[in-house]
């Protein structure tokens, strides 16, 4: 069985909107239309009589006789093929009929075989549905006058739609109306502004609250008095004129009244705008009035005169100079002492020529952007005293504002030359103070190296009892005098601002590993209990300087514990990361817990015996927290060992870094070195001393030596002897520009990228360290002990010991 498609109307769009608006669809049964289709069952003698309706998807029935279906899909829908023309269908019998024979309600259920349909026809000629009749049976003998019949049905249903949509429009207008009014009372009894309205004889004929509370009278009571019954003669004559003028004119007028009034409110000063009121045809029948009490305004503008009276007053008066703005920035007003400072009239002032050319284009782009954004505004510029000379003076410029807007810019200007100059010559003694770190670290460190490594070397050649026992105290000399120079090196550059942090995200697995297998041996010599609680977590900090502040507390809390146990824990608390360093050593009195952080104050060593150590650690340590903000805590019981601690932003699980997989640190073998047992040792040295000192340390260990003062000399010798080197050591700082990192690199072009490679420097910026870590060379601070040169030789060979 099947349907049809049903075309659309031409006029579909139009069609669809005027049904629309009747508002009828979907709406609930109503008599006057089931009375429709019951009349129109009675006079056809028709078993189903409907009253359909027509969308874009389906025929809707707003009323139904014999038929229980009230939707149906347009596809099947007998009115489809109605709505296409203002003529009566009838299908007399559906079952010979070719366009609906196969239709489905007509071969199957409900089985329908008459249908005649009268469109509903809108005034404007949109049909919108249809009157329709329906039977089971054909109807061979439906005639002209049953059609005639039926669209006068359909007529009165079409009626009575237009009457029921007029009907809800009437409604719905009462309905705005009784809105409008309401919220036209509504509006007049909120505003708290008098708003009235008067005649043409100038009676009122409305007021609202605030109107009438001025003369303490009810709305109703005002109702019909004239400006005569509520003023004294003179001020209503007034307001009578000014009604009549309106009225005369038809233009709008806006006055300012002080009018008395018998309330508590006295004489008010009144702002009153009246326009003309119109009848339908234009004609002025009256006027409307909207008054406002602008008495606080003029009392406060009088006041304003006299306060700005009193501060010009102030402002000439003052030894600042200083100057006044509009609000658009434009020059007001210069007091005495700028005048006078200048010798410039208001003039030439304006057109800038106090300020210096230099400064004059950088002063003016700033002024504008900040009153574009209405911001405060300061620079430093040279202004021209009127002796002619030019001294630098600081400028501020400040808005004023009145209820959220500018009202004017208040400038001053004070002398800062003199400071200016103290301050250029302190940041001179400070770049110089710079320069001579810098010079210092290098030139000290550099001597200081070779005597170290010489020492280092002269060991094995000392043979007897005093000998040995002197060259112990050099070598224990040196090494206090080491830790003295980096300590108060390293002092220097954090006081002097030029140590740089370099923040990254990386396990503490790695701080904790080194520095377990650097500092167990230091507790197992002193017989105590050494351990390192692991973790692994990260932490967002510079590795380096982090590593240097536990190396600090732990080297403390070695040095002053002789019995017991030093231990490392690490400890999360939210989003920080609490790194704590315990000991059972001597504790520390509650009065000296701050002293502790101050350069060479030590507890337990008045003699200042340099064997327990210098007294700077814990002052780096503070230096380290402030420059990194790493907040450093400490708890401690006199007699039973303290608890220092480092608060570290903590990373969350899902950033950390991955932590390699678990294993012990490669801890240093048993001897004195990394044996050499020929392997080849390229150093680049530009300092002849210290080349030939690691030379001889190197060839001490069983190293055969290359050595090179610049990269392009030790490339040279090495391709010469065509020997793959076992690591290459270079200073960081080489002749002509040249830096250690590039000869450890153009080594390696040549004999690949795993030859292990060491910078030895005197550098004390950052840029060694952020090389040394891009290529993944090991760096090493000068002066370098044998013991530590041992430690990072065996580290980057993986040897044994020395020969």
């Amino acid at each position: 069985m099947t349907s049809f498609e049903p075309p659309l109307p031409e006029n579909e769009r139009a069609r669809l909107d005027r049904l629309k608006s009747y508002g009828v669809l979907d709406t609930p049964p109503e008599a006057a239309f089931d009375r429709l289709t019951r009349l129109g069952a009675r006079h056809f003698r028709m078993p189903i009589v409907m009253v359909n309706l027509v969308d874009e998807t389906r025929q809707w029935s707003k009323a139904g006789y014999g038929l229980e279906t009230v939707v149906l899909t347009r596809r099947l829908s007998f009115c489809a093929l109605t709505i296409l023309d203002d003529a009566v269908l009838v299908v007399r019998d559906a079952r010979t009929d070719e366009r609906f024979a196969d239709h489905e309600m007509v071969a199957g259920p409900p089985h329908l075989r008459f249908y005649a349909g009268a469109p509903l026809i809108t005034p404007d000629g949109l049909r919108i549905g249809t009157f329709s009749l329906l039977d089971h049976q054909p109807h061979p003998e439906f005639g002209a006058e049953d059609e005639r019949d039926l669209e006068d049905f359909a007529r009165l249903a079409m009626h009575e739609i237009e009457t029921m949509a007029t009907r809800r429009a009437a409604q719905a207008a009462e309905a705005l109306l009784r809105d409008k009014n309401a919220l036209l009372e509504s509006l007049l009894e909120s505003v708290t502004d008098p708003i009235f309205a008067k005649d043409r004889e100038c009676h009122f004929t409305l007021v609202n609250s605030a109107t009438a509370n001025l003369f303490g009278l009810k709305r109703e009571q005002v109702i019909g008095l004239t400006d005569e019954d509520l003023f004294p003669p003179e001020e209503a004559e007034r307001l009578d004129r000014l009604c009549g003028r309106v009225i005369a004119t038809g233009r709008e007028e806006t006055v300012e009244e002080e009018l008395p009034f018998p309330t508590e409110e006295g004489k008010r000063v009144l702002m009153i705008g009246v326009m003309p009121l119109r009848d339908a045809w234009g004609t002025a029948i009256g006027v409307v009035g909207v008054a406002r009490d602008i008495t606080a305004r003029k009392r406060a503008e009088e006041a304003l005169r006299s306060s700005e009276a009193r501060f010009r007053t102030l402002v000439d008066n003052t030894p600042l100079l200083m100057w006044l703005n509009r609000p658009d920035g434009t020059a007001e007003y210069y007091n005495v002492e700028l005048r006078a400072y200048t010798g410039q009239d208001v003039e030439s002032m304006s057109a800038w020529q106090s300020i210096h050319p230099d400064d004059r284009s950088g002063f003016i782009e700033l002024r504008t952007r900040s009153i574009a954004a209405g911001t405060p505004y300061q620079s430093n510029v040279r202004i021209r005293r009127a002796d002619g000379a030019w001294r630098w003076h600081q400028c501020r410029v400040v808005p004023v504002r009145e209820k959220g807007g500018i009202v004017s810019w208040i400038g001053t200007a004070v002398d800062i030359h003199e400071i200016r100059r103290a301050q250029h010559a302190a940041e001179e003694a400070d770049r110089s103070k710079g320069r001579f770190l810098a010079a210092a670290s290098h030139d000290l460190r550099q001597p200081m190296q070779s005597i170290l490594l010489f020492a280092g070397a002269l060991a094995p050649h000392v043979t007897g009892e005093a000998g040995r026992r002197a060259l112990d105290r050099l070598q224990q000399g040196l090494d206090t005098l080491k830790d003295l120079l980096d300590s108060l090196l390293d002092v220097s550059r954090l006081d002097a601002g030029v140590v740089a942090p370099q923040i990254e995200e990386f396990p503490v697995a790695d701080l904790l590993g080194p520095l377990s297998a650097a500092y167990a041996p230091l507790a197992e010599a002193k017989g105590l209990d050494w351990r390192v609680v692991p973790f692994t977590g990260a932490v967002r900090s510079d590795r380096v300087l982090l590593g240097r502040m536990l190396r600090n507390l732990v080297d403390n809390a070695i040095r002053y514990t002789d019995r017991g146990r030093v231990m490392v824990d690490c400890r999360p608390q939210g989003a920080r990361l609490c790194i704590e360093v315990h000991d059972t050593g001597l504790g520390i009195p509650p009065d000296q817990r701050e002293r502790i952080f101050e350069e060479f104050h030590q507890i337990g060593n008045p003699e200042r015996d340099r064997d327990q150590g210098l007294g700077l650690g814990l002052a780096i340590v503070r230096r380290l927290s402030r420059l990194l903000d790493h907040p450093v805590d400490l708890v401690s019981r006199p007699g039973r060992g303290s608890i220092f601690s480092i608060s570290v932003p903590l990373v969350r699980q899902e950033e950390a870094p991955r932590v390699p997989s678990a294993g012990s640190p490669a801890a240093p073998a048993d001897g004195a070195a990394a044996a050499g047992e020929g392997r080849l040792a390229v150093v680049v040295e530009d300092d002849a001393i210290v080349l030939m000192g690691l030379a001889a340390m190197l060839g001490e260990w069983g190293f055969e030596v290359l050595t090179a003062g610049s990269t392009g000399e030790a490339l040279e010798r090495l391709r010469a002897g065509g020997r793959r080197p076992d690591i290459v050591l270079a200073d960081y700082r080489l002749r002509q520009g040249r830096i250690g990192t590039e000869a450890i690199l153009r080594v390696r072009d040549l004999f690949g990228p795993d030859v292990p490679g060491l910078i030895v420097t005197g550098e004390i910026g950052p840029e060694p360290q952020r090389d040394a870590a891009r290529h993944g060379i090991g760096l090493m601070h000068k002066p370098v002990t044998p013991r530590l040169l041992e430690a990072a030789l065996t580290r980057h060979l993986g040897a044994a010991g020395p020969a």
